[in-house]
């Protein structure tokens, strides 16, 4: 077990809210530097108020989903027997003889054939 919150794997799933929160901070610059909207300070609050909140929000969903992951990675790390598969489904492959037959590279009957 690793030292550290979140591994390599960890963190290549959550990149893909980076760039939300990358664009979010640069609109609170933005929004700091240049004042498109006039300067009203309730108009400046709620833009603000906005940005900030949402970059917050997703900034903790990603912290939490990231902790979710790892500690599900670390759950099959630590058991992988229990996630695999049954003794008795195993031992009983009949069960699933017509999902085999679906899922076969065969075609299925009269499939390629036209009718007239």
């Amino acid at each position: 077990m690793s030292s550290r919150t979140f591994d390599r794997e960890t963190l290549l799933d959550l990149i893909v809210n980076a760039i939300p929160l990358a664009m979010m901070a640069f609109f609170v610059v933005v929004f700091a530097l240049f004042n498109p909207f006039g300067s009203d300070p309730a108009s400046q609050a709620i833009q603000f108020s906005i940005v900030i909140l949402t970059f917050g929000g997703l900034f903790v969903l990603t912290y939490f989903s990231g902790k979710a992951i790892s500690n599900a990675e670390e759950e099959l790390e630590a058991d992988p027997e229990e996630f695999a598969e049954p003794e008795a489904a195993a031992a009983n492959p009949d069960e699933d003889a017509d999902y085999a037959e679906i899922t076969s590279d065969e075609p299925a009957e009269g499939a390629g054939e036209e009718s007239a």
